[in-house]
């Protein structure tokens, strides 16, 4: 799957967001597959669920990530 990566910092929260198409924002991080996209959000967010995390990203081609600081 290819995926692109757009990340905000600020002094509060990280936003990161993950798309399945380029849409102007963010970095191209190439054709993933499924672990290496699964490993890449935990490491993000380590609480997250992760199958509903990677199904959201499948299905609507777009996963917004936010960690509170």
């Amino acid at each position: 799957m290819t995926i692109w990566q757009y990340k905000e910092e600020k002094e509060t929260h990280l936003l990161v967001k993950l798309y399945r198409e380029d849409h102007g924002e963010g970095k191209f991080l190439g054709d993933l597959d499924e672990e290496s996209i699964r490993k890449m959000i935990l490491d993000i967010k380590p609480d997250i669920n992760i199958d509903q995390a990677f199904g959201t990203l499948s299905y609507f081609g777009l996963l917004p990530i936010l960690v509170v600081k």
